[in-house]
């Protein structure tokens, strides 16, 4: 029979999508259990859709209020946390427990040592009284510091082959408590990466789970995954600042100049060949180095993504000129140009000086693809509209009338538009680690689609 917290567990691993026989193996729990705990997760599911198909039998003018209320409550979790499923819960841990688990540390230390040196039916004894030992914690979170030198301790050759023949379980035993504790090891690797900035700190916390993954991958594997994807968060947002911080002066001149629709083009090229050649020559030589026209292509992206990004600083004076400059100066397609600046507006939420500007591009030409590529920025464009009401929405601090007005706008507006809700941003989380887009905090989840996109 699982104990109810045994029970959650396993219908965690079920909702992470983990194989029911590999369920069943690893944690040595009985297939029918473990499908009896997928037919509760289903039983849920079927009820809470129920209860939400008769919540629309509410009169439809409290519909929206509750929906509004929803929105603002998941967009202040996403904006103020970037990983909002969190794998345990921190455990306030007393000195007392503390104490206790070290002084259990210390006697399962002097046991193996007395195993190694004991005959194989006396190191048996041992091993009992070592597991005995063990259960004196087994409900006890442990750091990662205890843990560590719990499965140091456990490595131990002679611990792994205690048995004396066929029918003693000792060794099964003993393997289930390691895996016990490799899995309070990665809850307490869990709590320390969620307060954890660090790239390099969180590659060690990785490590030092890889090492144990072979005695319980299924915990180790989630919690191992959520780590590769905060490093990855962060390395994205520290290239990010490096490509939008760390501009030469020169390279800055040239972005405010093609803001303002003066850039001298020649002049421009001399620069940033100057800038190529000095980054090549500052660093080591070896096959990883870049080469001058390597660096070049660099700076160019630079500038593009530092002039898209920061429109605040580098504001567009005059868009068509800049798109100009931008096309001769970084070369390639036009469209890519047009982007540039027509995503600095939308991010500046000068949403009609960028409709503006597809609109004149439009006119002009009568290629289908081009066409094509100008019609996708226009969905972007009322797609940031959409994005800046919601977030009025959910600041606005207005009666419950003007709210409930304002939501029906946008969910008419949504479901003629045909809009899938993921496509509409409504920025990043406080620490700029993850986009916050309206499927997010969309109350329903979905919509109603009664129209056609119109561009």
């Amino acid at each position: 029979m699982l104990k109810p917290n045994e029970v959650e567990e396993i219908k965690k691993l079920i909702k992470y999508g983990f194989d029911l026989d590999l369920i069943s193996f690893e944690f040595d729990i009985p297939i029918e259990d473990i499908k009896q705990c997928k037919l509760e997760l289903e039983e849920k599911r079927k009820n809470d859709l129920n209860k939400k198909r008769s919540t629309k039998k509410v009169v439809k003018n409290n519909q929206p209020d509750s929906k509004i209320k929803q929105m603002r409550e998941r967009y202040k979790k996403l904006f103020l946390s970037s990983d909002t499923t969190e794998f345990v819960q921190q455990v306030e841990i007393s000195k007392s427990t503390v104490d206790k688990i070290n002084l259990v540390i210390t006697e399962i230390e002097e046991i193996a040592k007395k195993i190694k040196e004991l005959p194989k039916k006396e190191g048996r004894k041992e091993g009992n009284i070592l597991l005995k030992q063990l259960k004196k914690i087994e409900n006890d979170p442990l750091t990662i510091e205890q843990a560590e030198k719990l499965l140091s301790l456990m490595q131990s050759e002679k611990l792994g082959f205690l048995k004396l023949n066929n029918a003693d379980n000792i060794d099964i035993y003993i393997n289930k408590r390691k895996r016990k504790i490799v899995r309070k090891l990665a809850e307490a690797v869990d709590i320390a990466q969620s307060e954890i900035e660090d790239i390099e700190e969180l590659k060690r916390l990785k490590k030092e789970l890889t090492a144990n993954s072979q005695i319980d991958h299924i915990y180790v594997g989630v919690v191992k995954s959520r780590i590769e994807n905060k490093i990855s968060r962060l390395t994205q947002q520290k290239a990010i600042n490096r490509i939008k911080n760390q501009i030469p002066k020169e390279i800055e001149d040239i972005i405010i100049d093609i803001a303002k629709g003066r850039l001298d083009i020649s002049k421009a090229n001399e620069i940033i060949e100057k800038e190529a050649q000095k980054r090549v020559n500052s660093k080591p030589q070896n096959k990883f180095t870049l080469t001058e026209e390597q660096e070049k292509r660099q700076i160019l992206i630079q500038i593009k993504t530092v002039l898209r990004e920061n429109p605040e600083k580098y504001y567009i004076e005059n868009p068509e000129r800049t798109i100009m400059q931008v096309q001769e100066l970084c070369g390639g397609e036009l469209e890519q140009a047009i982007s540039v600046v027509v995503k600095n507006l939308i991010n500046i939420k000068d949403f009609n000086k960028a409709k503006g500007v597809c609109d004149n591009f439009y006119k002009k030409s009568k290629e289908s693809s081009f066409l094509i590529y100008i019609r996708r920025l226009k969905k972007q464009i009322r797609n940031g509209e959409i994005g800046e009401l919601v977030l009025k929405l959910i600041n606005m601090n207005g009666s419950e009338e003007e709210e409930i007005a304002n939501y029906q706008i946008i969910e008419k507006g949504l479901e003629m538009g045909n809009i899938k809700l993921d496509t509409v941003v409504l920025g990043k989380s406080k620490d700029g680690l993850r986009t916050i887009t309206l499927a997010d905090v969309w109350a329903d989840g979905q919509l109603n689609r009664k129209g056609i996109d119109k561009y």
